[in-house]
């Protein structure tokens, strides 16, 4: 893909990116699918140009979210996790490891991400993100889940996006 084209992608992905963003500030719900949609983005960069572009693009979209949205939360969600993980989840399966490893090298990826989150707002907003009685370790547990079948729609994703949409 040329420099224009990818540099015209990026722009238009990363405003529908701080769109996306914004109303899962906004929204009292969908924020969670707000955030995964958002996520698809840096896929399409990796897909489309490279991972390189990918990196500068997810850089971009990070800044623009911390200065334009109104809640931080969501921005470091974005920043912390959601916005990168596409570009690390092509350079893992790029390894071709089997299943299992890669599995473990993604979770390994999330839970540092995760409690860069947690320690991040614990200790410097003193704020507890982690909402009502709920022990933590199962919080924690519950979202294991979450991010393999997170992962595993994202494969879907980009599977569809190479079958259907990139050949045209």
């Amino acid at each position: 893909m040329s420099r224009e084209r990818s540099l015209s992608l990026g722009g238009m992905l990363a405003a529908i990116n701080v769109i996306l963003l914004f109303v899962s500030a906004t929204m009292p719900t969908s924020r969670l699918f707000l955030l995964v949609l958002s996520s698809f983005s840096a896929s399409i960069m990796v897909i489309e140009a490279n991972a390189n572009v990918a990196t500068v693009f997810y850089i971009a979209t990070s800044l623009l979210a911390f200065i334009l949205i109104p809640n931080k939360l969501m921005a470091s969600y974005y920043a912390c996790f959601f916005g990168f993980y596409g570009i690390v989840k092509s350079y893992i399966e790029r390894l071709s490891l089997n299943r299992f490893l890669e599995y473990a090298l993604k979770l390994i990826v999330f839970n540092l991400s995760l409690s860069i989150i947690y320690i991040v707002f614990k200790i410097v907003f003193a704020a507890n993100i982690f909402i009502g009685s709920y022990s933590t370790v199962a919080v924690f547990a519950l979202l294991q889940i979450s991010f393999v079948i997170y992962d595993y729609a994202y494969t879907v994703f980009v599977s569809f996006y190479l079958k259907k949409v990139k050949r045209h």
